[in-house]
């Protein structure tokens, strides 16, 4: 839990090795902001830009230079497609960010297959921050002024505490009852993505695009580059 806790995506990813249409779409991100922002409130901003100006769709498993192509010309993305490309602008952003996924057990086709989002480090809390990009939403206790982080929403389910969630975009409509089933109700063991070097996968993806996907990520895995799931464990 230490190593997941310390654990982030800034580690791997530097500023210099994000693709170029991220500098070039971030201006268009802040251009109505006038005042300095919090890490929460920039990390939120993000998500809102990307939310409301991507309609999402199928999985895409490109390149990250080509997911937010596609994701802004309305041909897909899905809440993968969505934590990968925010992970980036965090990074240009100067905001720590990791992306974790949830491996559910489930016969309902809404959940069945799990969910990715991310988590950001506040530096106002001094914590980590579960932000969903994909469904603009934050968790927090009966007290919504510090939202919770994955660890403290594992606690809180095995205290079997009243936990809420709120979404911060008012474009965004809410199914409650999915997200529910996600988080809260359903058997599901979530996991962090370590080792996933950007730049090594969209250089793969964009030179073996020939080959098919899951072609490319064996291949990575064989030469020891690809990205690993880190499940926790609780004493």
């Amino acid at each position: 839990m230490n190593r997941i806790e310390n654990f982030c995506y800034n580690h791997i990813n530097k500023f210099a090795d994000i693709p170029q249409i991220y500098f070039e779409l971030n201006p268009f991100i802040f251009e109505k902001t006038k005042v300095a922002l919090s890490d929460l409130d920039k990390a939120k901003q993000i998500a809102i830009w990307l939310r409301n100006n991507c309609k999402g769709g199928p999985g895409l498993g490109k390149s990250s230079t080509l997911v937010l192509r596609k994701m802004i010309g309305g041909e897909g993305g899905v809440c993968s497609d969505f934590s990968q490309v925010f992970n980036n602008f965090c990074v240009i952003n100067d905001l720590k960010v990791k992306e974790w996924g949830l491996k559910i057990q489930s016969n309902d086709p809404c959940i069945k297959g799990g969910h990715a989002f991310n988590e950001i480090y506040s530096k106002e809390f001094q914590k980590w921050i579960l932000i969903d990009v994909a469904k603009s939403i934050l968790f927090h206790p009966i007290n919504p002024t510090v939202p919770l982080s994955v660890f403290d929403l594992i606690q809180s389910k095995k205290e079997n505490k009243e936990i809420y969630f709120s979404s911060f975009n008012a474009k965004n409509t809410l199914d409650c009852k999915r997200i529910t089933a996600l988080y809260l109700t359903s058997d599901s063991s979530p996991f962090v993505i370590t080792n996933y070097c950007n730049k090594t996968y969209d250089s793969c993806l964009d030179t073996l695009k020939f080959l098919p996907e899951p072609i490319i990520h064996g291949l990575l895995f064989l030469i020891g580059k690809s990205y690993v799931f880190e499940f926790p464990k609780y004493k």
